[in-house]
């Protein structure tokens, strides 16, 4: 068994017929897309390449690829590749690589290719998913006569779960021998593949994808690339990689990361800044400004002239409409969201490390403590009605990792059930659910309710450092989706078994979701010991916050009403 990397090429419309002709043979760091993508293959494979092209290859091209990348074996015209499979053996790998849907943090094969001797023949493909602004899409729903039903908002790879390419796909050889379509598209070939019968895995991208397609996404590429280059420094602030009988002229200015790839000629007063990539054979004039650009092969700027976030081609139009370089959402990470506030508003690292050891600490000692307390209680549980002791509800916890919340069970199995047919009772006003004598909790729940026994157990999540002793209340997913910047904010820290909304909370009767936002959002931001120790005293003289004390007591008004 063998595995063969194939590598997809294509002409973007933004070519048109300028050179080089082809996406593989763009320009990218220090050579082209096609070589920098041999590059990443070579750490996990060091096979030979073939290049399928979509349009049919003329001997200029194939010797450009072969120049371009001494990996290459074969480039073979896409409407010509079934003869050319049948040179494979059945049990053979096919690696192919689409570039035009590239990964921001580059090829990501070790999962997709882990286990392969041992695994059956089945295909595997590398989604990914779409990313929308703030991480988000919002629907909004009409009914037959127009008017809005309701607005549903949807987050990124949680409920929002579309595919908005294929990096790659990891097929058999036998299975490409039995698929009669055009292999210029990964879509194409998945869905060619899956109306065969052929079973597959999807694995999902880490991270957002580059669309090659679009002009603006190369030159998204093109700086990600630059600024990972290792580039001597020129002088402060600049630092340049100058390529072979490149001619850079002594009064030419270089800002920031710049590459002159070879041949390339910058004459006096020009001025080039960073990142930019200038290809083999460009021509940049006397006095001219490149701000942010890629400058295609043997493309001449003139004299005095300003470009600024384009892709400059020979042959091609420069006064195309100008790019953005880099999309902040690009390099969003998940896993990691944090509050965007001065850094005096957000509590001290080591705050929150002492915080976790602590509070697990006295979690574990509290349980030892507790412990007959706990059981008799169990006991009662399990007596009073049918049904498991504990309940283990799923909530959002630091950065959105789920959690099972436990706690002592105080309703009736099928309680979701029956919520639903309780809603239009709700008394709250936001995404919670509550309602006077709730006809879900059973006799002893509501005595355990009465005073807050029922979440003892929750101790076990702080000990396993789930959560905190003190923070927002732990909510689940369909909660904390209500608004955006609250749920990045209140996920930046650890849920707690009390806090500030807990304790401070007085518009009960009339439903208080926005106070619930509110004092979440200062907790965070004034999160210190002394705003804990007060909380948890808060919590003991409401009784587990029957009562409220007023904000005031907990955070200085000098401090709280800058934010209001």
């Amino acid at each position: 068994m063998k595995l063969f990397p194939v590598l997809l090429d294509s002409r973007p419309g933004y070519l048109g017929h300028s050179a080089p002709g082809s996406l593989l043979l763009m320009p990218l760091g220090r050579s082209t897309l096609l070589d920098h993508i041999h590059t990443e293959l070579r750490q996990v494979r060091r096979e030979k390449l073939t290049v399928v092209a979509a349009f049919e290859p003329t001997p200029a091209y194939e010797k450009a690829v072969h120049e371009a990348c001494g990996g290459v074996d074969s480039v073979v015209y896409a409407a010509e590749l079934g003869g050319h499979l049948s040179t494979y053996e059945p049990s053979d790998w096919l690696l192919m690589i689409d570039p035009r849907c590239y990964p921001v943090s580059g090829l990501w094969l070790e999962p997709l290719l882990d286990g392969l001797a041992a695994s059956p023949q089945w295909v595997r493909h590398l989604l990914a998913l779409e990313n929308n602004a703030a991480g988000t899409r919002e629907c909004v729903e009409f009914d037959a006569d127009g008017r809005v039903r309701r607005i549903q908002r949807y987050y990124d790879s949680v409920t929002w779960t579309f595919a908005e390419g294929v990096c790659c796909s990891l097929v058999p050889a036998s299975c490409a021998m039995m698929v009669d379509v055009p292999f210029t598209s990964l879509p194409q070939l998945r869905t060619a593949l899956a109306s065969r019968g052929v079973p597959s895995n999807d694995l999902s991208l880490p991270g957002a994808a580059f669309d090659l397609t679009d002009e603006r996404d190369l030159l998204r590429l093109n700086e990600r690339v630059i600024l990972d280059l290792d580039l001597p420094d020129l002088a402060p602030g600049a630092a340049l990689h100058l390529g072979p009988r490149a001619d850079l002229h002594p009064t030419a200015q270089i800002l920031g990361p710049v590459v002159l790839q070879d041949d390339v000629k910058v004459e006096a007063g020009a001025t080039i800044v960073g990142p930019a990539l200038l290809a083999a054979g460009a021509r940049v004039g006397r006095d001219a400004v490149v701000a942010q650009c890629l400058v295609g092969p043997n493309a001449s700027l003139p004299s005095a002239s300003t470009s600024r976030h384009r892709l400059l081609l020979e042959g091609r139009e420069t006064g195309a409409a100008p790019a953005p370089v880099y999309d902040p959402l690009l390099g969003l990470d998940h896993d990691s969201v944090e509050l965007r506030e001065d850094e005096d508003r957000r509590p001290s690292s080591s705050y929150v490390t002492w915080k976790a050891v602590a509070e697990g600490s006295l979690a574990i000692f509290g349980l030892l403590l507790l412990s007959p307390l706990l059981i008799l209680l169990a006991i009662l549980v399990k007596l009073d009605s049918r049904g498991p002791i504990l309940y283990g509800d799923k909530r959002e916890g630091r950065n959105g990792r789920v959690f099972r919340c436990f706690k002592f069970r105080t309703m009736l199995q099928n309680a979701a059930d029956m919520q639903r047919e309780l809603m239009a009772t709700n008394q709250m006003d936001g995404p919670q659910f509550k309602m006077d004598r709730d006809p879900r909790v059973t006799r002893l729940g509501r005595i355990l309710r009465a005073i807050s026994f029922d979440e003892l157990p929750q101790l076990l999540n702080v000990a396993a450092g789930q959560m905190s002793l003190v923070g927002p209340r732990p909510s689940p997913f369909r909660e904390n989706q209500m608004c955006i910047p609250w749920r990045e904010a209140r996920l930046s820290v650890r849920p707690g078994i009390t806090g500030l909304w807990q304790v401070c909370r007085h518009e009960r009767a009339t439903g208080d979701f926005h106070q619930w936002i509110y004092y979440d959002l200062l907790y965070v931001r004034h999160m210190s010991p002394w705003v804990d120790l007060k909380i948890v005293f808060a919590t003991i003289i409401t009784l587990g916050g029957k009562g409220h004390v007023p904000l005031s007591w907990v955070i200085p008004p000098s401090k709280f009403q800058e934010n209001a």
